[in-house]
């Protein structure tokens, strides 16, 4: 059949049709304009047609049986009016936003008396929109609450003798020593950079003054906004802060919690296990040694040392002979190899060392 035959109906089930309706595009747009320019006087049928698909394509809810009953008893009241009756009502055209508004008005009166099809089309319309809205205004849709979406960590763990350069997702950028790990929220949150850090770090804080720089040490807290600091956080080990740029706010979280401010050239040295903590004055060449392949040992504990040692060449460090007065080791040592490192240090300290891959045994003389 030719769509100029089309009624009502025969458009609806008009695939091409209902594309241009329900999910248009400018080819069938320009199909259907054009179709129109040609066939003004299908301008009803085409407007009554779209709007039933619209409505029809509308989910109201479900109806009972008994108000479907009532819905064509009250349609066959209408189909079955006098013809009188039925020729005083007007056919009022649908308001449109596109190609059918441009051809509402102007239109050749059209004889519907004897089309019978039209007037249930009609009824079935104004029924279905009647009983969208009542349903819509009689029954309150639940609300529904929010779906928690469960935060998504990355974590960067780097192994002995290997060091980490880091660049996060809002600019800062991070240097991750030997046996360290961080961790925090994939893409931060949106009220603050929170960090989780084990090991020894540092940090150059990209400024955003809306989301606070927050790096979590166990019970030590370290919030910057836009600075550059360094955090040594090993396990068994004092927790030092040394700030070289900016400010930063320490908050010890001890059985009387204390918030400590830091300046440029000022440090924090904290003794988790006893709860305790000192400022000191720190030297940037000190504080960034190791992220210039630069070893600096500065009266430094044996125990320390060695943990130093292990991270930075991945072995595994045996002692033997240790000296009951501990021992304080000293010492510069710039892109060394292990042995070379033990060989300067075993002058003073009086050691002699033996290294067998990733075994290293040292032994102290505790003769003189």
């Amino acid at each position: 059949m030719s769509n100029t035959e089309y009624t009502v109906e025969d458009f609806m089930l008009d695939p091409e049709f209902r594309k241009w309706v329900l999910s248009p595009d400018e080819e069938a747009k320009a199909y259907w304009e054009a179709f129109l320019e040609k066939n003004p006087d299908k301008y009803v049928r085409m407007e009554l047609a779209r709007k039933t698909l619209l409505n029809l394509s509308r989910d109201v809810g479900e109806i009972s049986d008994d108000r479907v009953e009532d819905i064509w008893t009250n349609i066959n009241k209408v189909i079955n009016q006098p013809s009188e009756e039925k020729a005083e009502r007007r056919v009022v055209a649908l308001s449109s936003e596109s190609t059918l508004k441009r051809f509402a008005y102007g239109q050749p009166r059209v004889n519907y008396r004897s089309n019978y099809q039209f007037y249930r089309v009609a009824a079935i319309l104004v029924m279905a929109v009647a009983l969208s809205v009542l349903f819509n205004l009689t029954f309150q849709h639940p609300e529904v609450e929010p779906i928690a979406v469960p935060l998504v960590y990355e974590e960067h763990a780097v192994p002995p003798g290997v060091k980490s350069n880091l660049t996060l997702q809002d600019g800062s950028r991070v240097i991750l020593n030997s046996g360290s790990t961080l961790r925090y929220v994939k893409n931060f949150e949106k009220d603050r950079r929170e960090l989780f850090l084990v090991g020894e770090a540092f940090f150059e804080v990209a400024k955003d003054s809306l989301r606070p720089f927050i790096v979590k040490t166990g019970q030590v807290t370290t919030t910057a906004l836009g600075t550059s600091f360094n955090i040594t956080a090993y396990e068994g080990e004092p927790l030092d802060v040394a700030l070289l740029t900016g400010r930063v706010n320490v908050l010890l979280d001890f059985e009387e919690i204390r918030e400590v401010n830091l300046y440029p050239g000022e440090g924090l040295n904290i003794k988790v296990d006893k709860g305790i903590h000192s400022m000191e004055r720190v030297q940037e060449e000190k504080v960034l040694a190791w992220t210039k392949k630069t070893i600096l040992f500065d009266q430094t504990p044996i125990r320390e040392a060695i943990r130093v040692l292990e991270n930075w060449y991945g072995v595994k460090i045996e002692i033997r002979n240790r000296p009951e007065k501990g021992v304080l080791l000293s010492g510069k040592f710039v892109d060394q190899t292990l042995e070379g490192v033990l060989e300067g240090l075993s002058y003073s300290a009086r050691f002699e060392f033996q290294v067998n891959r990733d075994r290293v045994t040292i032994r102290f003389d505790v003769s003189s």
